[in-house]
């Protein structure tokens, strides 16, 4: 009996219908944009609990080790498999980049997709305005370009 509630457990957590609702969960609980979170999430992993990329990214929202204990000092490897946890660190991080970045979303998916470090250095001597639209800033960057292109929706 033990067995067989600890399988529904699993097929309950791991469903990818339950996954996307945990995307949806985490982010109202958040207070970060539902469509946005969702979004992202679905462009890093595809709501594959399981995805590895070639960088070592791990997981829903694909991060990395080193992020993940930076973002939570007691992280446990292994625990980004864990479809919550992965999602609420993705957000932790997300709400940590959107203090970083003045609430810019632009600026916060290129930091997420290429790094906070480079976003910076690149942003550096730049007033940040929360409502500007800065994807422009990083077309010699493809993958980045795109990656908030498929995020964000285009500025009207």
């Amino acid at each position: 009996m033990v067995v067989l509630a600890l399988l529904i457990l699993l097929i309950l957590v791991y469903n990818p219908i339950s996954v996307r609702v945990m995307t949806v969960g985490v982010a109202v609980y958040y207070g970060i944009d539902p469509a946005i979170f969702y979004r992202l999430i679905k462009t890093e992993s595809s709501f594959r609990t399981f995805a590895v990329s070639p960088s070592q990214a791990i997981g829903l929202g694909q991060i990395l080790e080193p992020t993940a204990h930076y973002i939570h000092k007691e992280h446990k490897r292994g625990l980004l498999f864990v479809p919550f946890y992965n999602l609420r660190l993705s957000a932790k991080y997300i709400l940590y980049l959107k203090k970083r970045y003045n609430g810019n979303w632009s600026l916060v998916l290129a930091a997420y997709n290429w790094g906070e470090t480079k976003v910076s250095n690149r942003m550096e001597g730049t007033k940040i305005d929360r409502d500007a639209d800065y994807r422009s800033r990083f077309r010699d960057i493809p993958e980045t370009y795109n990656y908030i292109g498929k995020i964000l929706p285009p500025k009207k």
